[in-house]
């Protein structure tokens, strides 16, 4: 390994009793020069078993997927997967997460644990908010201004500017519904503000891979959950 050093040439000038002092830059020499070093053998031997056994806990198979699961808009495989899965692990009406933060696509075939941890490699946990009608409108209208989020409980259909939900509640019956999201989003989007948070102590990433260790083949289909049409 070589190393650029520098050396720097000031010139001082000084002004009677005045304090200030002026510095001026007039020279600047740099060299290389070679940095030789031996690996520490006793490090590595204490490193070792750890990085072969998170190599092996990563490389663990927990499922496999017949079909490529990536994000998408207005709908995408991999938001289906994990928000319809999200669903089974709280008492919840709807979830809701966001395309930024599913961070990678599985493709075809083995899923690993580390796989997971590319796909969601943030503490997220996940909590539950409730949310009278105006708020899940303005939650509405927001995955219509981003062209699609994942999202699953419910279809919207968007028709040039007539939008149509399709839920199997109604605020007619209920003055709220409860909504399962991530920490992030409920404590960043207007919708959530101000919302009591219930959490359910479980990070979106051990869901994630607590449902794939259970499942022996994923099988992710669109369901047309968001459609958008612009007929004139």
């Amino acid at each position: 390994m070589k190393l650029k050093i520098f050396n720097i040439c000031f010139v001082l000038t000084l002004f009677g009793c005045i304090q200030d002092v002026e510095y001026k830059i007039t020279k600047i020499q740099d060299k290389t020069i070679e940095v030789s070093e031996e690996e520490d053998s006793l490090i590595n031997a204490i490193i070792l078993p750890y990085k072969d056994s998170i190599e092996t806990e990563m490389n663990e198979v927990l499922t496999y997927t017949n079909t490529i699961l990536n994000k998408g808009k207005p709908e995408g495989t991999l938001g289906n997967f994990v928000t319809d899965l999200c669903l089974n692990y709280a008492n919840a009406d709807i979830c809701i997460m966001n395309n930024g933060g599913l961070r990678t696509s599985i493709h075809i075939g083995e899923i690993t644990r580390g796989k997971i941890y590319e796909l969601m490699p943030f503490e997220n946990e996940l909590v539950v908010l409730k949310l009278n009608k105006k708020d899940f409108n303005e939650m509405i209208q927001h995955i219509i201004e981003k062209g699609g989020e994942p999202f699953s409980g419910f279809k919207l259909k968007v028709n040039n500017e007539k939008t149509e939900i399709v839920t199997p509640f109604s605020f007619k019956e209920k003055e709220y519904i409860k909504v399962l999201t991530s920490d992030y989003l409920a404590n960043k989007k207007e919708f959530f503000k101000g919302k009591k948070q219930e959490k359910t102590g479980l990070k979106l990433r051990d869901v994630i891979i607590d449902y794939c260790s259970k499942k022996d083949t994923i099988d992710i289909k669109l369901d047309n959950r968001f459609t958008i049409k612009n007929e004139k």
